[in-house]
């Protein structure tokens, strides 16, 4: 058995030795080995900085806010009586949503009628008495200073209606005032006071907060750095949680002022909501579609790296990757616009290369002929 593995160990062996004779006796040019201590080069494909046009989306958190909220509570004070609605019930325009107890305003309009009542008949008590006093003046038997008395007193007894007429006309309103109405028609939000709350004016008690929610307005936080770049009518998408297909709308306004703690800026998106099945501050994702930027400095997408907060692209010069840091502008799926950079025509890398090099590599552009240029 011993013999037997000597045998085929030495079988080996020749083997070996021919093979590496084969390769020896063939041409060396087609096979040089590298200078010793040298680093093949990395190929790169580049492409320009360059001008053009660019259609780029706005992607931004959003929530969605009633059309319109309201927070009602009683303008007179007094005791709750009764609350119509609860939470989540729709009511239309006009519909009774709680009343305050009328009785004591019931008593004042009483009042208040009794009130006008004396007035109207001292007026014409005062009228009469004037008219009698005209007639014996005409005869001489009553002075002229008493017909000026009279007239004053008359005078009186008209402003004395008037204003009877006002407090009962206020003592009218106030009892109105008793049974509060919808303002408009929504959902009720919130219930916060129940039957037996003193309702009180200054600091006013809210019973019911009201929504206006057939219409939803998505509001969205839009960056700084895209501050001339939306506006009214710019096509839009709504994305929520749930829906399979987004919601298309449109911008519906633009906030004036900058946030100065999260420098970002107000946008408004109408939502339709005729079924009422979205609800207020639910979260969502806005996708603002601004108009085209025409003429503006491009470079390739791929060719931007972005790392600790700064974005920059890579250069070639005399073979060797150079690092230039730019500002960003506009975003697309292929182009990004170039705020401050380099200028229109140099070549930066792009494809794979752009994310595996590094500033100081030595690289050989590939020219456009080239496979992977």
């Amino acid at each position: 058995m011993r013999t037997e593995r000597w045998t085929s160990w030495g079988a080996a062996v020749l083997a070996a030795a021919w093979l590496i004779a084969c390769s020896s006796s063939g041409p060396r040019e087609a096979s040089a080995p590298p200078e010793a201590g040298a680093a093949p080069e990395l190929e790169v494909a580049v492409a320009p900085v360059r001008r053009g046009t660019i259609e780029h989306a706005i992607f931004a958190p959003a929530t969605l806010e009633a059309q319109r909220e309201s927070r009602i509570g009683p303008e007179v004070q007094g005791t709750l009586l009764r609350v119509f609605v609860d939470e989540g019930d729709r009511v239309e325009a006009g519909a009774p949503l709680f009343e305050i107890d009328p009785e004591p305003f019931h008593f004042a309009q009483r009042q208040a009628e009794a009130g006008l009542d004396l007035a109207h008949a001292q007026r014409l008590q005062v009228e009469a008495d004037l008219g009698r006093a005209r007639v014996l003046r005409s005869r001489g038997i009553v002075a002229v200073q008493d017909i000026e008395k009279l007239e004053t007193a008359a005078a009186v007894a008209r402003a004395t209606e008037r204003q009877a007429t006002e407090a009962l006309a206020l003592a009218r309103h106030r009892l109105a005032q008793t049974r509060v109405l919808a303002p408009y028609g929504g959902s009720i939000a919130a219930r916060l006071a129940d039957e037996g709350t003193t309702a009180l004016v200054q600091p006013q008690t809210i019973v019911l907060v009201l929504q206006e929610n057939s219409v939803l307005v998505a509001r969205a936080a839009i960056p700084e750095s895209q501050l001339f770049r939306v506006r009214p009518g710019d096509p839009a998408r709504i994305r929520l949680e749930g829906l399979a297909t987004p919601i298309e709308t449109e911008v519906a306004g633009v906030g004036d002022a900058i946030d100065p703690a999260t420098r970002t800026y107000s946008v408004r998106m109408r939502v339709p909501n005729p079924e009422r099945s979205l609800k207020a501050g639910v979260f969502a994702q806005a996708e603002i579609q601004p108009r085209a930027l025409g003429d503006v400095v491009l470079v390739p997408r791929e060719a931007v790296r972005s790392e600790d907060g700064s974005s920059r692209v890579l250069t070639v010069e005399d073979g060797v990757v150079t690092s230039v840091p730019v500002t960003l502008g506009a975003i697309s799926e292929q182009a990004v616009e170039l705020l401050a950079g380099p200028p229109v025509g140099t070549p930066v890398i792009v494809g794979s290369a752009a994310a595996q090099v590094a500033p100081g590599m030595h690289v050989r552009v590939l020219e456009s002929g080239e496979p992977g240029a």
